[in-house]
C-alpha cells in the first residue's frame, strides 16, 4: 500500500484524521481537493500489497480521533485494518459504493465483467472505465484535472490481488454503508444484498460510483470547530430559544431522577455522574435540580466562563474537550451515570460513543442519552443539497452496546411554528443548532427564504425529532 497525508487546512485541533481508502486506479491526486476542516486527510491506494505502511502505522497513534472511509475496492484492504487495528481510536466506519465482496455474482462485480476487465486492460479500455466511475462527460473532464498517475500494467496487478482477497468481518464492523443510485461500475442491488447482513445502515444517495465526497462529508461527519464555533456564537441567545432541547432535558432528567434513586440504594460513596454537552448549563441546572445533585462533571466543545456561578451550591468540575475523544481515556467501570441531552448527533459514531459509555459505567450504572432521528429540520434540508444524516431508531437500536438492559428507546416529533421564514431561520441561529453543515453553504439565504416550504396558513415549521435512548449497564 502507498499513502499520502494532506494536512488539515486549518487552524483548530490536529488531533482528528479521516483516513481514505481509495478505490481501484486511484492514487491521492483525485483526493487532492477534499476539504473537511479540523481534519487531517490521509489516503492510501495500491492493493498490490496488502501490508500497512509502517510509517504511516506509527502516525496513526498520535490522533485522538480516527475516521475510516471506504471506497470501491478499498473496503476489503479497509476491513483489514479495522480488524487488525482494534485499539486504534476510530470512530466512524463508512463503507462507499463498494463491498467486503469485490468479485462476486451476487455482492460485488460479477466474474465475468472482472474477468473481461482485467484480460483486456489498456489505455483505452482505462478511459472507458473512468468515464463509467464519473457517470457523466463532465464530471469526467472534471476529474481529468486530477487523472491518477497509474500505469495499466501495475493495475492489472493490482486488480489480480484485489481478485484474490477473502475478507470475513463480524456483522457492525462497518456502521454505514452508501450507495449511489447510479453506480455502473458495482451493480447497486448486489451492493443492497452485501449490506443487508453486514452493515449496521444503509444510506441511498444520487450519483454515479465517484460520489461527491465533499457533500458526503458535510453529512456523515462533523466539523467539530465549526459546532463548537455556532454553539459560541449562541451562548447569550441559547436559553431563551431552545424551546425542544428544554423540553428534551425535562425528560431525561425525569428518567435521571428514577435512575439516580434506584443508584443510590446500593451506593457506599458519592455518585459519580457525568454530563456530555453541558452547553450554557442549561441542562446542568435542570439535572441538579431534579435530582438533588451537588457534584457534577461536565464536558463541551466550550464552556462558558459564567457556567459555575450560575451554580454555586454545585461542586463543578468542567472540562472543554471533545467528549468522542475525551471518553476512551476514562477508566473502565469509572461512572455511575452518563447524562447527554440534544449532543449525540454531533458525534462521528453514535455506536461507538455508546460502547464508550457501557464501558465506562459501573454495575447498574446508567447512560441517559437523546440525539436526533431523521424528521429533523427536514424543512430546511429539502432546499440543500446536503444535509446532516440523522440516522433511524432502528438503526440506533443495532448499535446499542451489549452487556445492558435497555430502559427506553423511542422517538417523537415536534413542530415549532414561526410567522415568516426570516423567524424560522433566526431561531435556528439563536440556538446553534445550524442544518447547513458547510462553512461555504452551496444555497445562499435569500434562496432559502424564498423557498421555504410554508404551511396551510403561511407559518413557517422547524421540526425536530427527537430520539430517547436509556440503557442500564448488566
Amino acid at each position: 500500500m502507498k499513502f499520502h497525508v494532506f494536512p488539515a487546512k486549518d487552524n483548530s485541533s490536529h488531533d482528528r484524521a479521516l483516513l481514505i481508502f481509495a478505490g481501484w486506479g486511484m492514487d491521492e491526486k483525485p483526493f487532492s481537493r477534499l476539504h473537511l476542516p479540523g481534519y487531517h486527510i490521509i489516503v492510501i491506494w495500491d492493493y498490490r500489497d496488502n501490508r500497512f505502511p509502517d510509517r504511516l502505522e506509527r502516525t496513526m497513534e498520535t490522533f485522538g480521533e480516527i475516521a475510516v472511509i471506504a471506497w470501491s475496492f478499498g473496503v476489503p484492504a479497509a476491513t483489514d485494518f479495522l480488524l487488525s487495528h482494534r485499539s486504534l481510536p476510530v470512530t466512524a466506519r463508512i463503507a462507499v459504493n463498494g463491498t467486503m465482496h469485490p468479485v462476486n455474482n451476487q455482492k460485488g462485480i460479477s466474474e465475468d465483467i472482472f474477468r473481461g476487465t482485467l484480460e483486456g486492460l489498456d489505455e483505452k479500455s482505462l478511459s472507458k472505465f473512468y468515464l463509467r466511475m464519473c457517470g457523466s462527460g463532465a464530471a469526467m473532464r472534471l476529474f481529468s484535472e486530477t487523472l491518477p498517475d497509474r500505469s495499466p500494467s501495475e493495475l492489472r496487478e493490482e486488480l489480480t490481488a484485489i481478485a484474490d482477497r477473502r475478507t470475513v468481518a463480524p456483522h457492525g464492523l462497518w456502521e454505514r454503508a452508501v450507495i449511489s443510485s447510479d453506480d455502473r461500475i458495482i451493480p447497486p442491488d448486489n451492493q443492497i444484498q452485501a449490506w443487508r447482513e453486514e452493515a449496521i445502515e444503509t444510506i441511498r444517495i444520487d450519483g454515479p460510483h465517484l460520489p461527491n465526497f465533499n457533500r458526503l462529508f458535510q453529512s456523515l461527519l462533523t466539523e467539530k470547530g465549526l459546532v463548537a464555533e455556532k454553539f459560541t456564537r449562541a451562548e447569550t441567545t441559547y436559553d431563551d430559544n431552545a424551546i425542544v432541547q428544554r423540553e428534551i432535558a425535562e425528560r431525561l432528567c425525569s428518567f435521571a431522577s428514577e435512575a439516580l434513586k434506584e443508584i443510590s440504594t446500593g451506593a457506599s460513596c458519592p455518585m459519580d455522574v457525568l454530563e456530555i454537552g453541558c452547553g450554557t448549563g442549561l441542562t446542568t441546572r435542570m439535572l441538579c435540580r431534579a435530582t438533588g445533585l451537588d457534584k457534577i462533571e461536565v464536558w463541551d466543545l466550550h464552556i462558558p466562563s459564567s457556567i459555575q456561578e450560575s451554580m454555586p451550591d454545585v461542586r463543578l468540575s468542567a472540562r472543554e474537550c471533545d467528549a468522542e475523544i475525551e471518553i476512551r481515556r476514562l477508566p473502565s467501570e469509572s461512572l455511575d451515570m452518563i447524562f447527554s441531552a440534544s449532543t449525540m448527533q454531533w458525534f462521528n459514531s453514535p455506536k461507538t460513543f455508546m460502547s464508550e459509555c457501557a464501558r465506562v459505567l459501573r454495575k447498574g450504572g446508567y447512560a441517559i442519552l437523546s440525539t436526533f432521528g431523521p424528521g429533523t429540520m427536514t424543512e430546511i434540508g429539502s432546499l440543500l443539497n446536503s444535509r446532516r444524516h440523522y440516522p433511524s431508531v432502528d438503526a440506533l437500536r443495532s448499535m446499542l452496546p451489549d452487556g445492558c438492559a435497555v430502559i427506553s428507546l423511542i422517538s417523537g416529533t415536534r413542530t415549532i411554528l414561526f410567522e415568516t421564514p426570516a423567524d424560522a431561520m433566526r431561531h435556528v441561529k439563536l440556538t446553534g443548532v445550524n442544518a447547513l453543515s458547510s462553512r461555504h453553504g452551496s444555497i445562499s439565504a435569500r434562496t432559502i427564504l424564498s423557498s421555504y416550504p410554508l404551511t396551510p396558513t403561511g407559518q413557517a415549521p422547524v421540526t425536530y425529532e427527537p430520539v430517547y435512548i436509556v440503557f442500564r449497564k448488566i
